[in-house]
């Protein structure tokens, strides 16, 4: 089963995002079984308590993760950059995620070019409230799990 990680801070939204992808209610502290990405099929979410949590499952969670997403969801993002160094070097594909793009100014647009900047990402503006960017996260995620496919 494909292994797709959301990595982020605390309230970053990650569950709020998992929901926007799979159409699922995800609950605190809930084991999740298989959920249904469109166009990808069965995946096993790794949703970690987030990254800057004092005792985080993040780094244990990161070892089998395929495709990451890492959100971002302001301009204090040093930590994200890290983790983003740890997950390539397990050879994940990272997919930089800016969330609750309808909050910010510009739509996240500047925050987006600043992630891009300095970690040669591009960033996804997204928002699960409103339903943006989640189309385009989607297909970026079967883009990259095709691209694993043909590595293999």
């Amino acid at each position: 089963m494909r292994q797709v990680g959301i990595f982020g801070k605390r309230k970053s939204g990650k569950s709020a995002l998992l929901y926007a992808l799979t159409r699922h209610i995800i609950r605190k502290e809930t084991a999740y079984s298989a959920l249904e990405i469109a166009g990808v099929g069965k995946i096993m979410p790794v949703d970690t308590m987030g990254i800057d949590a004092e005792k985080s499952t993040a780094e244990k969670s990161s070892a089998s993760v395929e495709v990451a997403l890492m959100l971002i969801s302001n301009d204090s993002f040093e930590l994200e950059l890290a983790w983003i160094s740890k997950l390539k070097k397990r050879g994940a594909q990272i997919i930089a995620v800016i969330t609750r793009s309808d909050e910010l100014p510009d739509g996240g647009k500047a925050l987006a070019a600043a992630v891009e900047e300095v970690s040669g990402l591009k960033a996804l503006c997204v928002s699960a409230e409103k339903d943006t960017g989640i189309a385009e996260l989607n297909a970026e995620i079967v883009r990259r799990l095709s691209e694993i496919d043909k590595q293999n």
